[in-house]
């Protein structure tokens, strides 16, 4: 084990170059990808629109607006495609070529999502430029321990949703319409994870559910614990729900590589 961690982090570098130079070949489709998870722009409306005759739920608007931006920018910084490349992949046969190189192809998705980042941003500040400069009110300094807290946060939120995804891309290997589970997922996901709406506005008894599910620890948790609506334990929350999806990841990695060398592909 100690052998295969020091071969991926020698190659780690190399990988970030090919991932890289893959994405500024395709960097039109890049754009697309992030421009699909601006979402958090049109709930903004909404709710922008919908509390111009007073809070809700202790909401104005512009804690909507300061919701929804920090909501953006995480977003973009935990978002992964995973799934669609595995699931892909797997129906398609392209994972068998993919599976002679030295390291496991998820190594290497894992390095161009990475790699992603810097062209996220390029889009990104404009937008989030663009709102502060719409309503300033905004601004707010969480202060030393908040952002102390919020790092570690998002870098567990990222993981959270790579294996999430990675595990729903693995149902291909059983399933043909593996996609349709994720899209359900997502819907779950979206309400359940505060992407539509602040988990505050939800009856005190759900957000308590809520807030233990790893919807929740793939977005809503960073974006609460810098907005100061919850406190830095959610962090361990976090790190308990990355070992355990990284354990069912793997054991479902294995399994699936199984059956998809049985079947001949």
């Amino acid at each position: 084990m100690t052998g295969e961690l020091r071969r991926v982090v020698t190659a780690l570098p190399s990988i970030q170059r090919v991932a890289m130079a893959g994405i500024v070949a395709y960097r039109a489709e890049m754009v697309i990808w992030v421009l699909s998870a601006t979402l958090p722009l049109v709930m903004l409306a909404l709710w922008n629109a919908a509390s111009a005759g007073g809070p809700i739920g202790g909401y104005g608007q512009v804690e909507f607006a300061r919701y929804f931006t920090v909501n953006l920018v995480v977003r973009q910084l935990t978002g992964a495609w995973i799934v669609w490349e595995l699931n892909w992949s797997i129906r398609k046969g392209e994972l068998s070529p993919k599976l002679l190189r030295p390291m496991n192809p998820l190594v290497f998705n894992m390095a161009e999502t990475l790699a992603a980042l810097p062209f996220r941003a390029l889009v990104i500040v404009p937008l989030a430029g663009a709102l502060l400069a719409w309503r300033p009110e905004i601004a707010w300094w969480p202060g030393v321990e908040g952002v102390s807290f919020f790092l570690p946060s998002v870098v567990c939120a990222f993981a959270c949703a790579w294996l999430t995804q990675a595990l729903f891309g693995m149902l291909a290997f059983w399933y043909e319409q593996s996609m349709g589970f994720w899209t359900a997922y997502f819907a779950i996901w979206s309400l359940c994870g505060g992407y539509f709406v602040p988990l505050d506005l939800f009856p005190d008894a759900l957000v308590g559910v809520v807030r233990v599910l790893p919807c929740y620890c793939t977005l809503g948790a960073p974006l609460d614990i810098l907005l100061g609506t919850t406190g830095p334990g959610t962090l361990l929350l976090q790190l308990g729900w990355v070992l355990a999806l990284a354990v069912l990841a793997r054991f479902t990695w294995r399994a699936g590589i199984r059956r998809y060398g049985a079947v001949g592909a």
